[in-house]
């Protein structure tokens, strides 16, 4: 039987982060993880470009029942010390738009071999191909395996991740022990995921791209809004702005509470004043031509068609004989164009979970448990997820190095 300063479930950017933090303090760590090889999530991120983080971190960008709960880990290790972290074992980025970060050679194995070999310098014991069978507290932590194998540590990290994208092993199992030992978990719903539509549509314009902004709304509450690129897909809609929109609206799809509807811009860049001007303009010099045929100047022919298709507008009438009302008309089934939500797709497509432990009950200074002492949490298996651009790997990377550096203090 073997005995460890700590150990960490879980070979996530958490777990990595806080087996190096804490060996790097000379405690003696365990890594256990389910899967034959470490960072196996972290490997699919940004199209396997892996976007590290975001050079702009703030706090409306993170979600949770308790979103502030991350400033006093933050404060702690940020963006600028994860930079500082991999400038040390050799790793440099680059910097893409809107603040993401990625690794120069645009590889994640870039990321993941630099810290594997980190882990053998600081001789962290990895034990891969371990499925956790249970874990139980009597003085010290006792951890079966499912071989029977027997693990002793001192204080253990919890880092097994939500439910999302379970393919690469995030199951849920930290929660279910973490419920065992006392600790709430807020209901688990998928995050940055597609969506279904009520309306049947989508499919006949699907694989068409474009920058959108979408604001979601219930029984006419207004819920959240988004600005990206909306893909149009054979089930009903994905891409960065409606997948930012999704962790928001699930627990209302979810509890049936009533119709959540979106309403997409298709020209974000156009405020009604400036799109008005620039119709007429077109119209004008293109009198004689249809309003469709005319229409096309601004979007893709079959993205308009879908767009009017509700409206009254003749749309194979002369742009010159458009009238006020109609030109009014279009700019709000273009800017205003609504989609209903039927479901979101299944967690094994959501890129994270929302929900997870109550963040209540852990210190947010340490992320010890306040339930149960010498036991912490970091990653997602906390009730915090984030938007897309690098903001959950950076909550990933700040957690398990706090976690991993106050597990390691005697």
């Amino acid at each position: 039987m073997d005995t460890f300063d700590l150990a960490i479930i879980g070979g996530g950017p958490a777990g990595l982060m806080a087996a190096i933090v804490a060996a790097r303090n000379k405690a003696k760590v365990v890594l256990i993880e389910k899967n034959d090889n470490l960072g196996r999530k972290l490997l699919a991120t940004g199209n396997g470009r892996c976007n590290i983080t975001n050079r702009h971190l703030l706090l409306e960008n993170y979600h949770g029942l308790k979103p502030e709960f991350v400033l006093p880990v933050f404060e702690q290790f940020d963006q600028n010390d994860l930079i500082s972290f991999f400038e040390t074992i050799a790793v440099f980025f680059k910097e893409e738009d809107r603040g993401r970060l990625f690794p120069i050679s645009d590889q994640a194995e870039t990321i993941t071999e630099a810290l594997s070999k980190e882990l053998v310098r600081h001789k962290v014991s990895v034990r891969l191909s371990s499925q956790v069978k249970s874990i139980e507290q009597n003085g010290f932590w006792q951890i079966i395996l499912e071989d029977k194998t027997m693990i002793k540590a001192r204080k253990i990290i919890l880092t097994t991740g939500g439910k999302a994208a379970y393919h690469f092993g995030s199951s849920g199992d930290g929660l279910f022990w973490s419920q065992n030992l006392s600790h709430t978990i807020v209901p688990i719903y998928a995050s940055l995921v597609p969506v279904e539509t009520v309306e049947k549509w989508p499919p006949k314009i699907q694989g068409l791209k474009l920058p959108t902004s979408i604001k979601a709304f219930n029984n006419n509450t207004f819920l959240a809004e988004k600005e990206g690129d909306l893909l149009f897909t054979h089930y009903g809609l994905s891409g960065p702005a409606v997948m930012g929109l999704s962790g928001s609206i699930a627990p209302l799809v979810a509890a049936d509470k009533g119709k959540v509807i979106l309403k997409i811009d298709f020209l974000p860049a156009l405020n009604e004043v400036d799109l008005l001007k620039i119709i007429n303009q077109i119209f004008q010099s293109n009198g004689s031509k249809s309003i469709i045929n005319n229409l096309q100047e601004l979007l893709p022919l079959n993205l308009v068609h879908q767009a009017l298709s509700n409206s009254k507008i003749n749309l194979n009438k002369k742009a010159a004989e458009a009238s006020r009302h109609d030109r009014l008309e279009i700019i709000q089934s273009l800017k205003a164009f609504t989609a209903t939500i039927k479901k979101l797709r299944p967690l094994k497509e959501a890129q994270v979970t929302r929900g997870g432990i109550n963040v209540s009950e852990v210190d947010s200074r340490t992320l010890e448990s306040k339930i149960v002492p010498k036991l912490y949490f970091a990653g997602e298996i906390l009730d915090i997820d984030a938007d897309s651009g690098g903001y959950n790997l950076q909550w990933a990377w700040s957690s398990g190095s706090v976690a991993g550096r106050h597990a390691s203090q005697h």
